[in-house]
């Protein structure tokens, strides 16, 4: 009996865990199962929102270009190039209308035919003109226009040019105006973009002291104009315009 007594006794001092552990220590695997598991979900959600917004979306294949403009490579990009624009510094010039090259236009080339009303048909019949330029003070620059009509290649300046076309009165010219030898005097001569023609003149009736100048003229390439003495209408000179050229 004492011995039954003391088995008692000692059960009864042993804490009463037994029945309550299991299912407590079964509980506390299985919250962390559960947050284990909802941290890998939340991982993957993350992960696949950061993929999303980071890499660009896969384009769909259209072989039909529909809509899309073709990169060219660099050869097809390089041979879409102007050949005026090139290392040929030359070919580019040419495509410039605005470059000026010294060497094929030093000079331009004009015509000019003088007339005097009252001398012959037109103002031309009864008259002698020529050429001879004046600045530079040779007389092997003076000649005769035999045909009427001087043709003239004229270096360029400004202002100080003295190209001077006259023309000698024949008998039958109206005798009021006297035995003078006019003349029109060109002492500018300019170019500008497209081969433009800027013209600087003035008209001598007799000599020197009765010259009066003319308002400025701009011509183009095939260009004529008449010329008119400011005070002595009678007097015209008509100026074609050729073109520029060389020497």
């Amino acid at each position: 009996w004492h011995d039954l007594t003391r088995t008692n006794n000692r059960m009864e001092s042993l804490p009463l865990t037994t029945g309550t552990a299991v299912p407590q220590q079964a509980g506390s695997t299985l919250k962390r199962i559960v947050a284990f598991c909802l941290t890998l979900s939340a991982g993957a959600l993350l992960g696949a929102s950061i993929s999303r917004s980071g890499a660009p979306a896969k384009e769909r294949t259209d072989s039909s270009r529909a809509g899309k403009t073709p990169i060219p490579s660099l050869g097809e990009a390089l041979g879409q190039i102007p050949t005026g624009i090139g290392s040929d510094l030359s070919e580019g010039d040419k495509a410039n209308p605005f470059y000026f090259d010294p060497s094929l236009r030093d000079h331009v080339k004009l015509t000019v035919t003088p007339s005097n009303t009252g001398c012959g048909e037109g103002g031309k019949q009864l008259i002698k003109p020529f050429y001879i330029n004046s600045a530079k003070g040779d007389a092997k620059t003076f000649q005769w226009c035999d045909d009427g009509t001087c043709h003239l290649s004229l270096e360029m300046g400004g202002d100080t040019l003295h190209n001077d076309v006259g023309f000698l009165k024949l008998r039958g010219c109206p005798l009021h105006e006297g035995y003078t030898v006019p003349y029109l005097r060109v002492m500018k001569v300019l170019l500008a973009s497209y081969d433009k023609l800027h013209i600087g003149w003035g008209a001598c009736s007799e000599a020197e002291t009765s010259c009066e100048v003319g308002p400025d003229v701009s011509m183009s390439p095939g260009d004529c104009k008449t010329l008119t003495h400011p005070s002595k209408p009678s007097m015209k000179y008509d100026v074609c315009y050729d073109g520029p050229g060389v020497y």
